[in-house]
């Protein structure tokens, strides 16, 4: 369904609408939240909130219910998982053993996490736990974050030398206007051969498509993890998506078991606390209580 078609089925429904609860990339307008009289909360899964027109529903006191805790964990382990299947170069390995391609396997060269150095771009909840991951397989952490505090066993430093000192490099920022495009070809010029990156965070990180696959084709990059896309579903006619360097999922590494029941379970809260006039435990706007 076209964004325009959402909103307009949105709008259908939105007069008789308490509580919104908001999945995906769908957009809650401005418009959307005028057109719901009796609104009084909007959970948004997870910690991303990039759809919502925080403003709008700031201006009516409507808080915006978050759940940055539920899936942090999950998410963390696919960064991993990402990282593990690239640098051990599972998917090669698999098709060199399907295709009866077996002696090749020492031509197949394996890499790995121990040793190596990882770069944290965001070092929130998410990027804190892939930190303390990475540092259990050995690897040296550095992180960027213009915000965060520094965290125990991990070097803060800026992204130019990130990029050119880490050999894995996994993408937990928030979307906003001054991320937009940050790993551009620029930053990816900068990172060592063989170089391995995931996206788990938001598509709109990177600046395009065309940048990682020149990355890949130069050499930069010798994986590339995605998680996330902009837009969502991908335009998967684009020559990055028949690349088998690249290694893909439809944005549900934070979905595992234990996180849906608890970013559901956290949704359900919120929305009690809020339809009870209390304040719910994480908002995207604060603001709204003081």
């Amino acid at each position: 369904m076209a964004p325009d078609d959402r909103e307009s089925t949105l709008l259908g429904l939105a007069a008789e609408a308490v509580a919104l609860v908001v999945r995906g990339s769908v957009p809650i307008t401005a418009r959307l939240i005028a057109a719901a009289p009796s609104l009084r909360v909007i959970a948004r899964s997870g910690v991303g909130y990039e759809s919502i027109d925080v403003g709008a529903a700031s201006a009516r006191g409507i808080p915006v219910v978050i759940t940055p805790d539920a899936g942090a964990q999950a998410v963390a382990e696919g960064a991993i998982a990402l990282m593990l299947s690239l640098t051990k170069r599972l998917g090669a390995l698999d098709a060199a053993v399907r295709e009866g391609r077996y002696a090749e396997r020492d031509r197949l060269e394996v890499g790995d996490l121990d040793g190596a150095t990882l770069g944290v771009v965001g070092l929130g909840r998410i990027g804190r736990k892939v930190s303390a991951l990475g540092r259990a397989f050995g690897m040296r952490v550095l992180a960027h974050d213009p915000v965060a505090s520094p965290d125990d066993g991990v070097e803060m430093t800026d992204l130019d030398t990130l990029f050119s000192r880490a050999g894995l490099v996994s993408l937990h920022a928030p979307l906003t206007d001054a991320t937009h495009g940050l790993v551009d070809e620029r930053l990816l010029a900068l990172m060592g051969p063989d170089a391995v990156l995931v996206n788990l965070a938001r598509g709109g990180l990177i600046a395009s498509l065309d940048d990682l696959l020149t990355a890949l084709n130069s050499g930069r990059l010798a994986g590339v993890g995605l998680d996330v896309f902009e837009p969502e579903p991908p335009d998967v006619s684009h020559p990055l998506f028949a690349d088998p360097r690249v290694l893909l999922s439809p944005h549900v590494l934070g979905m595992s078991h234990q996180a849906k029941r608890r970013i559901f379970r956290a949704m359900s809260e919120g929305i009690v606390a809020a339809l009870r006039g209390e304040r719910p435990e994480a908002v995207a706007n604060p603001e709204i209580y003081v």
